[in-house]
């Protein structure tokens, strides 16, 4: 089993790629707990099926996270992918982050899940052109 100190590394932006990735699964498998246990009662079931659909993009967005991470070395670090991240994780906030707060009633923030959901699809789109501008391997 490797250690701290083995020689297992991986590159920076991989390693952050797959932290935040791993984290926001914690976060979600916690969230979707939450509301299916806790929540059950108090949410009203459009809050529930919002609470769904923000955990549901949560894992999917996160495993995303954790695929950029593998992806990272073989699109040559590519900066697209390092903004895709960004824009990746800043969607989850926007996105999940807004429905949760927003089915809870804990703050009036508006409207922002769309542009979560914007965050997402620019993200996927920058992963496109990084995936395009990369030398085709002969098979």
């Amino acid at each position: 089993m490797p250690t701290a100190t083995s020689s297992v590394s991986l590159p920076r932006l991989s390693r952050v790629l797959l932290i935040i990735g791993s984290l926001s699964l914690l976060t979600a498998t916690q969230l979707s707990a939450l509301g299916f246990h806790a929540l059950k009662n108090v949410l009203t079931p459009a809050q529930q099926a919002s609470w769904h659909w923000a955990t549901e993009l949560q894992f999917y967005h996160s495993l995303g996270l954790i695929l950029l991470a593998l992806l990272a070395p073989r699109l040559g670090n590519s900066p697209l992918v390092a903004w895709a991240g960004g824009f990746m994780a800043l969607g989850l906030g926007l996105f999940s982050g807004t429905i949760y707060v927003n089915s809870l009633g804990l703050a009036p923030v508006g409207q922002f899940a769309p542009l979560g959901g914007g965050s997402f699809m620019l993200a996927w789109f920058l992963v496109a052109i990084a995936a395009f501008r990369t030398r085709a391997v002969a098979p």
